[in-house]
C-alpha cells in the first residue's frame, strides 16, 4: 500500500463521497475510483458501501481508516524530523480565528515563532468557530483558533488549556452592571443580543433552560464580537460574549458580567486531516503541540 493511496481512501472517507473527494485531491472521479478498487482488490475485501450519494465504511474500512491514520501521522513526523536538516522554514502561514482569550496566546505563539523563524509572515483571517472550519475545510486557511462545540470529523486538533467564560455585554451605567454575576432571571424581558452560531445558541438554552430560553426577547443575531459591541455601545440591547471577547472603543463605556452558575468552552487549535502542507506550516503545528505539552 502506498502512503499516496491511504490518503485517496482517508479523502473519501472523510467526505463520504468519491466526487468531492476527488475534488479536493485534484484527480479525476474515475481515477480515484480506480484506486480504490486496486487497493480493495490487493485487500482482497470491500471497504466502502456505495450508495448513489455516500459512501459508508465497511467494518474493514473501519480497520484500515484507524491504521491509516496511524501510517500517514508517522510517516509526518517522519518527514518533519528527516526536513528540520534540509529545509528553510520561510514563506506565509495563513491562520483564522475569532477574538477571544486564546486569540491573545495566539499573540503570543506567533511572536516566539517568528523570533525562531524570521523569515515566517502570518495572515490573519478573523469570523466565528463555523467561518473558520469551512476556510480551512476549502484549503484557504492553514490553522485555526475555533470554540466547541465544533464537529471534528475532518480535522486534527490540539485542545488549550484555557477556558473561555461566557457572560453579557452591557453599558458601564446599566443596573445589571452593579451585579457581579448574571444569572437567568436577570435576562427576562431584556433585549438580547444573540450568538450566529447554533452550537452556541444550544449551550445557552441548556443554561437557561429550553422552557425559559423560548421566552427571552431577542433582537438581533451577531457573527462577530465586534459587531455585537457596536450594537450594545448605541444602546441596541445586551450581547451573549466571551469574556475578552468584545472592542470597547475609544470611549471604554461596557462592562462585561460573566453567567452564574458559570458557563465556559474551550478554544481548540484545528487543521484539516490528511492535507498536504508547506514544510513551514508543518513545523508551526509542531511547535504548538509543543506548547500544548507544556501547559498541560
Amino acid at each position: 500500500m502506498e502512503i499516496r493511496v491511504l490518503k485517496y481512501f482517508l479523502a473519501v472517507a472523510r467526505e463520504g463521497n468519491i466526487t468531492r473527494a476527488a475534488e479536493i485531491l485534484h484527480i479525476t472521479q474515475p481515477t480515484l475510483s480506480r484506486q480504490l478498487m486496486q487497493l480493495e482488490d490487493e485487500l482482497g475485501t470491500a471497504l466502502f458501501i456505495r450508495g448513489k450519494r455516500k459512501v459508508l465504511l465497511t467494518e474493514t474500512g473501519m480497520l484500515l481508516k484507524r491504521r491509516a491514520e496511524e501510517i500517514i501521522d508517522l510517516s509526518k513526523k517522519t518527514e518533519l524530523e528527516i526536513g528540520n536538516q534540509m529545509h528553510e522554514v520561510t514563506g506565509e502561514i495563513v491562520l483564522a480565528c475569532g477574538i477571544t482569550e486564546a486569540t491573545k496566546t495566539m499573540g503570543k505563539y506567533i511572536k516566539e515563532f517568528k523570533s525562531l523563524y524570521p523569515q515566517v509572515t502570518f495572515r490573519i483571517r478573523n469570523g466565528n468557530s463555523d467561518f473558520i472550519a469551512e476556510m480551512i475545510d476549502n484549503g484557504l486557511v492553514d490553522i485555526g483558533f475555533a470554540l466547541e462545540p465544533i464537529n471534528l470529523d475532518k480535522f486534527d486538533f490540539l485542545r488549550m488549556n484555557q477556558p473561555e467564560i461566557w457572560g453579557i455585554l452591557m453599558k458601564k451605567d446599566d443596573p445589571l452592571a452593579q451585579k457581579d454575576f448574571i444569572e437567568a432571571s436577570d435576562l427576562k424581558n431584556l433585549p438580547l443580543i444573540n450568538t450566529s452560531r447554533l452550537e452556541t445558541q444550544n449551550q445557552f438554552k441548556e443554561w437557561m433552560g429550553e422552557e425559559t430560553y423560548h421566552q427571552l426577547h431577542f433582537v438581533a443575531v451577531s457573527e462577530l464580537t465586534t459587531t455585537a459591541s457596536m450594537l450594545v455601545s448605541n444602546d441596541m440591547g445586551y450581547a451573549i460574549v466571551i469574556k475578552g471577547s468584545y472592542h470597547d472603543g475609544t470611549d471604554n463605556k461596557l462592562c462585561f458580567r460573566p453567567l452564574l452558575p458559570q458557563l465556559t468552552t474551550n478554544s481548540l487549535i484545528i487543521w484539516k486531516k490528511y492535507q498536504s502542507m508547506s514544510f513551514t506550516v508543518s513545523k508551526f503545528i509542531d511547535f504548538l503541540t509543543k506548547k500544548m505539552k507544556e501547559h498541560q
